[in-house]
C-alpha cells in the first residue's frame, strides 16, 4: 500500500487544483504574444531605420537625381542609378524586416511554451472553446506553438467567458483524485 500512497502523492503534486488553473489563466497578460510589440523590442536601436527610410530614400533620389542632372547633363540616367540603388537598398532593409519579424515569432512562441508549462494550460479548457480552436488545442498538447493569434483569440475569450464553476465540474470528473471531496473506490484502494 505504500507504493501506491506514493504514486497518488506525486500524482496529487504533478496535478494541479482547479483554482490553480484558473489563476493561472487570469494571469495571462496576452500583450506579451503581440509580434509586432516583440519585433519593436528586439529591434532597439535600428527602430530609427524603419522610421527614417522612406525620408531618407526621398532626399537621397532628389539629390543623386540634381547632381546628375547638374554634372551629367543626365536627369534620368541619374534617377535611374539612384531608384536602382534605393531599390537595392530597400531590399536589404526589407530583409532585415523579415527577420526581426521571424525572431519575433519564435520569441512569442517560447513565451507561449512557457506559459503552457509542462502541464499544459489551453488544452484543459478545450471543452469550454469553440470547436474552431480545435486544431489549437490539439497541436499545444503537442508542443506546436505555431498558432499564435488564435492562442491569443482563445486565452482571452477564457478570461471573459469562462465559468469557473463549471470548470471545477469538469475538471474534478477529468481529474478526480484532486477533489477534494473524492473517495477512491474498493477497486482503486486495491490497485
Amino acid at each position: 500500500m505504500d507504493a501506491m500512497d506514493q504514486i497518488n502523492e506525486n500524482l496529487e503534486q504533478i496535478i494541479p487544483s482547479p483554482e490553480e488553473m484558473l489563476t493561472r489563466l487570469k494571469q495571462i497578460d496576452v500583450q506579451q504574444f503581440n509580434i509586432d510589440l516583440v519585433a519593436n523590442q528586439l529591434k532597439g536601436n535600428y527602430i530609427w531605420v524603419s522610421i527614417l527610410t522612406i525620408p531618407v530614400s526621398a532626399l537621397v533620389l532628389v539629390v543623386v537625381t540634381l547632381l546628375g542632372s547638374f554634372i551629367y547633363d543626365q536627369p534620368i540616367v541619374s534617377f535611374l542609378l539612384a531608384a536602382g540603388l534605393l531599390f537595392w537598398v530597400s531590399k536589404m532593409l526589407e530583409f532585415q524586416e523579415r527577420n526581426f519579424k521571424f525572431k519575433a515569432r519564435q520569441e512569442v512562441m517560447r513565451r507561449i511554451a512557457e506559459t503552457e508549462g509542462s502541464f499544459g494550460l489551453i488544452p484543459h479548457f478545450k471543452h469550454f472553446l469553440p470547436n474552431k480552436y480545435r486544431h489549437l488545442w490539439q497541436s499545444v498538447r503537442k508542443g506546436k506553438y505555431h498558432y499564435i493569434e488564435q492562442y491569443v483569440q482563445a486565452v482571452l475569450l477564457l478570461q471573459n467567458k469562462l465559468e469557473p464553476e463549471k470548470f471545477r465540474h469538469i475538471w474534478y470528473l477529468t481529474y478526480p483524485e484532486t477533489d477534494p471531496d473524492y473517495v477512491p473506490s474498493l477497486e482503486e484502494q486495491a490497485l
